[in-house]
C-alpha cells in the first residue's frame, strides 16, 4: 500500500473521532452522545466530523472492513483450493483495515449497552458477505448461488471471530490473523465432512 502523508493524517483524523465518540458513549452513554460532543471531544469543527462521518453511529463504528474489487476479481477464476482462496480474501479485507486492538475493544465494550449498533456493525458485514457471495457464485457456477451466499456469510463469521480473539490476546499479532482463519476456514470444512 502506498501511503502518503495525507493518507495518514486522514486515518490519523478518522481514528482521533471514533475514540472520541467512543470514550464519551462509554463515559455519558450512547443516548447522551451528540456529534458535537463528539467534535468537541476531538477537538475539531463540528463541520470537520461530517467530512469523515455521516452520523454519530458511524463514528463510533468507524472505518468498516471492505471488500475492494482489485482485491477480489481473482478469486471468480482461480484454481486453488476454494478454503484457501477464502482465507485469502479475508486476509485482503483485513489487509485494507488498520486494526487497532484498543479499539476493537472499546466498540465490544459500547455494544454490550448498545445492541442497535451490533445491528448497524452486522448490516456493514452482511454487505461484504454479499458481495463475496456474488463472486462465489460466478465462481460455482449456475444454481450454486444459494450455497454461495451461505459459504460468504460463514467467512464473515470467521473474519469477526479472528478479529475478536486477536482483540482479547495481548500475544497475537495482526500476522496472526490470516493463518487463524485458514485453520478456522479448514476445521468447518473437516467438521462438515463428519
Amino acid at each position: 500500500m502506498n501511503d502518503t502523508l495525507r493518507d495518514r493524517r486522514r486515518r490519523q483524523t478518522a481514528r482521533d473521532i471514533q475514540l472520541a465518540a467512543l470514550r464519551l458513549s462509554l463515559n455519558m452513554g450512547y443516548a447522551s452522545v451528540t456529534t458535537e460532543s463528539i467534535a468537541s471531544e476531538a477537538g475539531i469543527s463540528p463541520r470537520t466530523f461530517f467530512n469523515y462521518y455521516a452520523n454519530k453511529q458511524s463514528a463510533i463504528l468507524g472505518e468498516v472492513p471492505a471488500l475492494r474489487p482489485e482485491d477480489a476479481c481473482w478469486i471468480i477464476h482461480s484454481r486453488n483450493p476454494l478454503v484457501e482462496d477464502l482465507a485469502r480474501l479475508l486476509g485482503a479485507i483485513l489487509d485494507n483495515k488498520h486494526l487497532d486492538r484498543k479499539v476493537v475493544r472499546m466498540m465490544e465494550k459500547v455494544w454490550e449497552t448498545t445492541p442497535e449498533l451490533v445491528v448497524v456493525f452486522r448490516n456493514s458485514l452482511d454487505n461484504i458477505a454479499l458481495a463475496i457471495g456474488d463472486l462465489l457464485a460466478q465462481r460455482l457456477g449456475p444454481g450454486r448461488e444459494t450455497e454461495a451466499a451461505l459459504i460468504a456469510g460463514l467467512s464473515i463469521h470467521v473474519l469477526s471471530y479472528a478479529v475478536r480473539s486477536w482483540a482479547a490476546d495481548e500475544t497475537m499479532t495482526t500476522g496472526d490473523l490470516l493463518p487463524l482463519m485458514r485453520r478456522q476456514l479448514h476445521e468447518i470444512c473437516r467438521l462438515l465432512e463428519n
